[in-house]
């Protein structure tokens, strides 16, 4: 027989470390591998495959190894003491150990006959870094050469140099780092088990996988890739993933509210969950996958988010009754900056300009995409009104008839609700009846705002102080309504206030716009700004400019003749002007004493004499 000493098989030791258990109590030298000339491969008793120890070992012993050797399974995963792993998260030729276990297998030794220090199958595990029994980081390194420790050789706890690597130094941990290694190590058998009511239901490649990940994102942010982190930082990293775990469903739902919360582009899911959403996705059908989908969908419904593609990992979608800001955006047919300001301005915005993929109730949205469709521009309210658009604009500048706010925010120029007008336009009726034929002492509030103005007449009527008497069947707007001719009269006497806007003293003085602002500036009729910022003229000091002064336009209309003329008599006679302003380098102002009449009266025959 080839080995005739057979030690026991220890639970837990992998086939690649009895293997060398049992060469080195059969006596051979840790240099050499006495397994190689027998057509036994080292490395493919790492991976499991043990069927060329049959020939020595026999069926039934080699069954009871195959259970702690990492075999791989026909769906491309590796089995382990009867728990799931991925392919990359077992380490094969690559040796890891903790000399606190070996001190202990030693202390079992009897009589030195069968060596008793071994390896443990859960040391092949990568996601595990320390041994929770000892609280002692596992080592995968020679303290003498400081080479990666290999699977060759005829005995367990000698490295290629030759070092004892049972007399390493012992690296402690603190107890409450090894939570996470305590875990998976209690699921491969390697100590007590630490029960867990979510990791327990996934495989334990989706436990690993599922700690990783959000501890990543916890400890790195959204944008960590677990696999590309320094390798000294994941242990901790797990550590935190585990205990998100531990807080329940609940808690990690909190984690990932975190996550939409951080700043980010605005709808944006895929983009504010990171890399955990990018793991979460490429899940293949499974526990993990549904569970995740189900935290995500609690995540969406109770933040009212919008969850592009949920059909891929969830049956029901998590807001049926909400649509995202960009499907608003298409339904409103505008702009991202109009869309927001619309939804601003009817109280449905919700974060969005910080909060990834908001969401808006849908029929709310259709609603309003209906009502910003019925707005109508100044020309067509005009035409509605039965008035020219100057006056559509003056009533707008008077307040009387008001922008809709969501018409301010969803169009550049004005808009107006043809509701909100049908409504004002009621109110000015009050109870007049409609008639066929007008009243013989009414006018029309058209025509009357000839006389009186627009805006006027128009605050007359809301205010009560004028009030309609019938209403014509088929003129528009105004043009049907009918005012008494008596309330005109009194309107008109009410217009007798002492002070006048700049465009009524303008007509009064016979001055344009520039000249009379010149007038002003320079002092010579008193003004005040009413409530609304408007200048108002004295009326008195009007009515004292006008009689005391006059220009040469005004003489030369009164002489019938031109003013040139007028100007150079004035000048013969030794008149100056009374007020002479210029703007810029052109006199726009020259006027004088009402007294150059009687001067110019007294002039020759050439000059034909008028009246002023």
């Amino acid at each position: 027989m080839t080995f005739p000493i057979r030690p026991r098989h220890i639970p837990g030791e992998p086939a690649s470390g009895y293997a060398r258990r049992l060469a080195e109590a059969n006596g051979y030298d840790w240099r050499s591998n006495p397994f190689a000339g027998r057509g036994v491969s080292t490395a493919l008793l790492a991976r499991g495959n043990t069927r060329a120890l049959v020939p020595f070992l026999g069926r039934g012993m080699v069954d009871g190894i195959d259970r702690y050797s990492p075999r791989r399974m026909r769906d491309g995963h590796i089995s382990l003491n009867g728990e799931k792993l991925e392919p990359a998260q077992v380490f094969y030729e690559r040796q890891r150990y903790c000399v606190a276990c070996w001190a202990d297998d030693a202390a079992g030794e009897t009589g030195g006959q069968f060596p008793m220090r071994h390896l443990r199958c859960w040391w092949s595990v990568a996601a595990v870094t320390v041994c929770p029994i000892h609280n002692v980081r596992l080592n995968d390194r020679c303290l003498q050469c400081d080479r990666t420790i290999r699977l060759a050789g005829g005995r367990v706890t000698i490295c290629r140099c030759g070092a004892n690597l049972a007399q390493s130094t012992r690296i402690v941990v603190d107890a409450h780092a090894t939570a996470a290694d305590a875990y998976v190590v209690g699921r491969l058998g390697g100590c007590s088990r630490v029960p867990n009511d979510i990791l327990d239901t996934l495989p334990l490649c989706d436990a690993i996988a599922l700690m990783q990940r959000l501890g990543c994102c916890v400890s790195a942010g959204r944008d960590a890739r677990f696999g590309k982190t320094d390798p000294p930082d994941r242990p901790a990293m797990m550590l935190a993933g585990f205990h998100t775990v531990r807080t329940g469903d609940e808690g990690i739902e909190k984690t990932i509210d975190a996550l939409l919360a951080a700043p980010g582009r605005p709808d944006r899911l895929r983009v504010q969950l990171g890399q955990l959403y990018s793991w979460f996705a490429a899940l293949p059908d499974g526990e993990l996958q549904s569970w995740m989908a189900t935290r995500i969908a609690n995540v969406v419904k109770r933040n009212q988010l919008s969850w592009q593609g949920w059909e891929r990992h969830v049956v029901e979608p998590p807001t049926p009754d909400r649509i995202s800001a960009s499907r608003a955006k298409a339904c409103l047919d505008a702009s991202w900056d109009r869309t927001v300001a619309i939804l601003d301005a009817a109280g449905l915005r919700r974060d969005v300009d910080q909060r990834c993929r908001p969401t808006v109730d849908r029929r709310q949205v259709e609603m309003l995409a209906s009502r910003v469709g019925r707005f109508i521009n100044v020309d067509v309210l005009a035409g509605t009104l039965g008035i020219t658009p100057a006056s559509v604009r003056k009533l707008v500048a008077a307040g009387i008839l008001p922008r809709d706010r969501l018409a301010l925010a969803a169009f550049r120029h004005p808009r107006f609700d043809p509701i909100e007008v049908d409504a004002i336009l009621d109110r000015m009726q009050g109870n007049a009846p409609v008639v066929e034929a007008p009243p013989s002492d009414s006018v029309s509030i058209v025509r009357a705002a000839r006389k009186v103005g627009i805006v006027a007449l128009c605050r007359a009527i809301l205010d009560g102080r004028i009030v309609a008497t019938a209403r014509i069947a088929g003129p528009p707007g105004l043009a049907g309504i009918r005012i008494r001719s008596v309330g005109i009269a009194e309107l008109s006497r009410a217009r007798n206030d002492p002070w006048i806007g700049l465009l009524e003293a303008g007509r009064t003085l016979g001055m344009r716009r520039n000249g009379l602002d010149l007038i002003v500036a320079a002092g010579h009729i008193r003004t005040i700004k009413d409530a609304r910022g408007l200048r108002l003229l004295d009326r008195a000091d009007v009515g004292n400019f006008q009689t005391r002064y006059v220009s040469a336009t005004e003489l030369s209309r009164s002489f019938r003749t031109s003013a040139r003329t007028i100007l150079s008599r004035l000048v013969d006679r030794g008149c100056r002007p009374a007020i002479e302003l210029a703007l810029g380098d052109r006199i726009e102002i020259r006027l004088y004493e009402r007294c150059v009449v009687d001067i110019l009266r007294r002039a020759p025959d050439s000059v034909e004499r008028g009246s002023i």
